[in-house]
């Protein structure tokens, strides 16, 4: 009676089980896409001002750096594992819900950020690296 109970519950763990490697396949994958992430006192600081409330703005003057070099700071910090809003950061790289939804399935559809890029071509680098960033998360924006 044990080894019955113990062969069914191993088919109840089993596509547990395959749930669990897809999901870690597919963050492995996210992450291949995202690239490399290198640790800076300039990203440190951007995270630090952009939790105190700074707006991208700001802090790009704060830190002598174009605006666009702050939203990869941010980004990559989300990536890294920094709490970062990424609600807020999202609404001031205007993500859309349906943004992330389509950006969300062309991602796990496409190897390469080329091919996303040239299949939404409407949609720029910042916001698709923040979706990404969300996906590797496993965030909602």
């Amino acid at each position: 009676m044990a080894a019955a109970r113990s062969v069914r519950e191993g088919k109840i763990s089993r596509p547990e089980e395959q749930t669990e490697k897809r999901r870690v396949s597919s963050k492995q994958h996210l992450l291949k896409l995202y690239g490399k992430i290198t640790e800076s006192n300039q990203k440190l600081r951007a995270v630090d001002s952009f939790d105190k409330g700074m707006d991208l703005a700001d802090i790009a003057r704060k830190l002598c750096v174009q605006r666009p070099t702050v939203e990869v700071y941010l980004i990559d910090g989300l990536v890294a594992g920094k709490e970062v809003d990424h609600n807020r950061l999202g609404n001031q790289l205007d993500v859309t819900e349906d943004h992330f939804l389509l950006l969300q399935v062309e991602l796990s559809l496409k190897s390469g950020l080329r091919e996303v890029k040239q299949s939404c071509p409407d949609f720029h680098i910042q916001p698709n690296s923040l979706v990404l960033a969300c996906l590797i998360r496993d965030l909602e924006v």
